[in-house]
């Protein structure tokens, strides 16, 4: 039987399990309107050849010269304005808010996974029994989120956008009194965005190091494929632009570090909390300098040490990097050598990595 056969029945069993924080969250839908010029993505994506293809692209050794093979034209478009219905997870009674950003193939289960055995490795429930409030969300084009556009729409700086306007509904609409922003991978990078625009009251990132020099292991070794043909019974309404990792041990090669995972939950997150992605989030982000220096508040960088994307497998002595990106931040602290891999939550070192967090937040004043 394929991994994919076996998703009916890990989310039966997942809707199953008792929901810890269901009496104190609520799903929310939020509508944010942005209005933001767009890059005009040339990617053509029918197949897993056009896969590979783009994978050949944003692997090549000169993809950051002036010649770059990236999938966009020099120009951009004028600002565009669109509202997109974010399917949001709203928890707790406002105060210190934490508001959570997830990566690329994954969705807002990230931050609050549930399968047998789940506790451990959720954020969600550990950041309420601190005493702070929670808004996670799915990114555009993810979950519970409106499946948009997989070139004009899911852009890293309209991603940005959305997440400042969802920074305003927490001040505005959820009681917020201090906001921190929690990114992950991808979701570090538009936490770093919109933290250079707009006030928050602190920053703390995760699959993060500052840098794409090591960004190739990760695309090559996920396998690009088609998300809508890689798995038609999950994603056959998605337009051919989203694409996904080729089996579950691309994933795991991109995700994990061994020994310092369960398989068990390495199979989870395969089979039920990963969502594809859309191919413009990728040219985007790496065509976007990000003004880090514009960001004040106080900056926590937490890395598991072999983490493929951010380092190259090994952040002892490249995470050391990230001081010269926040020269403006009130304060900077980094920790590179927690023993896992890019997909921190899920390693067996979470519950300590929790804590990290919660310690920095309370340190630098946010304390429920």
């Amino acid at each position: 039987m394929h991994f994919h056969q076996l998703l009916p029945i890990f989310a039966a069993a997942a809707q199953a399990l008792p929901q810890s924080t269901s009496v104190r969250c609520r799903e929310v839908q939020i509508p944010i309107t942005v209005s933001t010029p767009r890059f005009i993505v040339t990617a053509d994506i029918h197949d897993d050849w056009d896969a590979a293809a783009l994978t050949l692209n944003l692997t090549r050794r000169d993809v950051t010269t002036s010649a770059d093979p990236l999938p966009i034209e020099a120009n951009m478009s004028e600002p565009v304005k669109s509202t997109y219905t974010v399917g949001a997870t709203l928890c707790g009674n406002g105060g210190p808010t934490l508001v959570l950003t997830h990566g690329i193939i994954e969705s807002k289960l990230y931050w609050n996974p549930k399968f047998l055995g789940s506790e451990k490795y959720n954020f969600v429930d550990a950041a309420l029994a601190q005493g702070y409030s929670v808004l996670s969300y799915d990114r555009i084009g993810v979950g519970s989120s409106p499946k948009v556009n997989s070139l004009t729409d899911a852009q890293f700086q309209v991603e940005v956008a959305v997440l400042e306007g969802l920074v305003n509904y927490a001040k505005t609409k959820a009681h917020a009194t201090q906001v921190a922003l929690i990114g992950h991978s991808y979701g570090s990078y538009i936490s770093s965005g919109a933290a250079s625009h707009v006030p928050v009251d602190g920053l703390v990132l995760t699959g993060f190091s500052g840098t794409f020099d090591y960004f190739a292991p990760f695309v090559a070794g996920a396998g690009l494929r088609v998300a809508k043909t890689q798995n038609p019974f999950r994603w056959g309404h998605l337009d051919s632009g989203y694409l996904t990792t080729s089996d579950l041990y691309a994933e795991t090669y991109v995700y994990y570090a061994e020994p310092h995972f369960e398989h068990t939950v390495a199979e989870y997150t395969f089979n039920v909390a990963s969502e594809p992605f859309a191919v413009g989030e990728l040219p985007s982000v790496l065509a976007t300098t990000v003004n880090y220096k514009d960001i004040k508040a106080p900056v926590l960088v937490l890395q598991g040490q072999f983490d493929v994307s951010a380092c190259g497998g090994n952040c002892v002595g490249v995470v050391n990097g990230t001081k010269e990106l926040f020269t403006g931040a009130k304060v900077l602290e980094y920790v590179d050598n927690l023993p896992a891999g890019h997909n921190l939550n899920f390693h067996k070192i979470a519950p300590q990595a929790f804590q990290k967090i919660f310690t920095f937040l309370k340190a630098q004043g946010l304390k429920p």
